[in-house]
């Protein structure tokens, strides 16, 4: 299966991710404690990102997915309770686009009984840029991409090779 506008997965490793600049800017005089609030709030005023954004964000993209050919059929058996995925998306999303620290869950372990293939992920981050461009800063959209395609290259490396 693969999808006419399926992007191939790639980790832009050249690229330095808007986290990494924002750690590599935050002074080291900042106590511990006190350090992820910090970034947090630059990540969100460099990004624009915030909870009304994100659930935006999820609702779109899943507009989306729901009625893709590939992804669809797969999201649509296999999440029951579609409310609940989105406010558990957007705690995912939080957490690794703004250090929010919700979602306690195991990502790999919650894809592990799917049948995906490389193209799904490939399809996934076509449509999650999609919805990026339709909903986010040109700012977000990098952010939020680079995490995604992170995730995409682990998940499909781990899922995909079994």
């Amino acid at each position: 299966m693969t999808h006419p506008t399926a992007s191939r997965i790639t980790t832009p490793e050249s690229q330095q991710s808007l986290f990494r600049q924002v750690l590599d800017a935050t002074p080291a005089e900042i106590a511990p404690e006190d350090r992820r609030s910090v970034l947090a709030e630059q990540l969100r005023t460099q990004t624009g990102l915030d909870e009304r954004v994100l659930d935006r964000l999820v609702r779109r993209f899943y507009a989306h997915a729901r009625l893709d050919p590939d992804l669809g059929p797969m999201f649509e058996a296999h999440v029951t309770d579609w409310e609940t995925h989105y406010a558990r998306m957007v705690d995912f999303w939080a957490s690794v686009g703004l250090l929010a620290g919700r979602y306690h869950r195991n990502a790999l372990q919650a894809h592990r009984p799917l049948p995906l293939h490389p193209a799904h992920f490939a399809r996934w981050l076509d449509l999650f840029d999609q919805t990026l461009q339709e909903e986010v800063s040109p700012a977000a959209r990098a952010h939020l991409m680079t995490i995604a395609q992170r995730i995409a290259a682990t998940l499909s490396s781990r899922l995909c090779s079994r």
